[in-house]
Formats: C-alpha cells, sequence, structure tokens
C-alpha cells in the first residue's frame, strides 16, 4: 500500500485525482498505475484499469488470477467489472469510494455472487492505512 500511496502523491503532485493502485503476483509488481484520465483525455484511465492494463502486458493476458490489487481507494463500479472480468483473487484498498464504490455502494459488483461472465468474487480487504490514504486523496496541485 505504500506504494500506491507514492504512485497516488505523484498523480496528485501532477493535476490528477490521487489514486494510485498496484498489481501483485507472487510478492511481485506486475503493473502499477496512477489515475490519468486529465491527463490522457480517457474517463476510464482510473489507477486500478491503468494497474491492470500494465499488468496484462506484462503477464501477456488478461486473465490476472492468482494477483491481488492494491489501490489507495475502494474501486469504483467501472474498476470493479475490469477487476472482476481480469479474475484478481484480493483487493486491497484504503479508504471507500461512497456511491460509486464496488465495494460499498448499491451496485456492489466487486462482491456480487451472480455476476454473469466474471470471476467469483475476489477476497476483499479494507481500511489498510486508511489515514494516509484519506490525506493523499486530499493533495493535490492545483
Amino acid at each position: 500500500m505504500r506504494r500506491c500511496l507514492a504512485i497516488a502523491r505523484a498523480a496528485g503532485d501532477s493535476g490528477e485525482t490521487a489514486v494510485g493502485a498496484i498489481v501483485v503476483r507472487g510478492g511481485t509488481v506486475i503493473g502499477e498505475g496512477a489515475e490519468a484520465t486529465r491527463r490522457l483525455c480517457d474517463p476510464s484511465a482510473h489507477a486500478e484499469v491503468m494497474a491492470l492494463r500494465a499488468a496484462c502486458r506484462h503477464a501477456g493476458t488478461p486473465v490476472l488470477t492468482g494477483c491481488a490489487l492494491y489501490t489507495t481507494v475502494e474501486p469504483c463500479v467501472l474498476c470493479a467489472y475490469a477487476i472482476r472480468r481480469a479474475g484478481i483473487g484480493r483487493v486491497i484498498y484504503g479508504i471507500p469510494a461512497g456511491d460509486a464504490g464496488g465495494v460499498t455502494s448499491r451496485y456492489a459488483v466487486l462482491t456480487d455472487a451472480d455476476l454473469r461472465g466474471c470471476a467469483p468474487p475476489p477476497e476483499i480487504v479494507s481500511g489498510v492505512l486508511a489515514s494516509a490514504c484519506h490525506e493523499a486523496i486530499r493533495h493535490r496541485r492545483a
């Protein structure tokens, strides 16, 4: 999570929303991503999606079973669907995302056992370094 926080702060310094994510397989980071929606003019360039893209390129496959995704903020519904499609087995995050959260909102895509066409729901761990993640999300250079 500390690596995610460093990525988030760098994103905030560049004028993006301060969110950072990594994908880990067997203790090794195989993908990382920072929020890049403004820089890329792409509404899907969330930190989690960017980390998944990098991990898939590294692995040479869109299937990331056996991997964990760490992120400073709960993945939103968009990211949650991508995580489920990739087959990520564990999601670890710092702070909840509110109304758009893929775990805590009414659209709990990450935990919906009935979601068709996707891998089973991943294990969810929340609240990791929550104070630092909260501070990071408030960090953004104007």
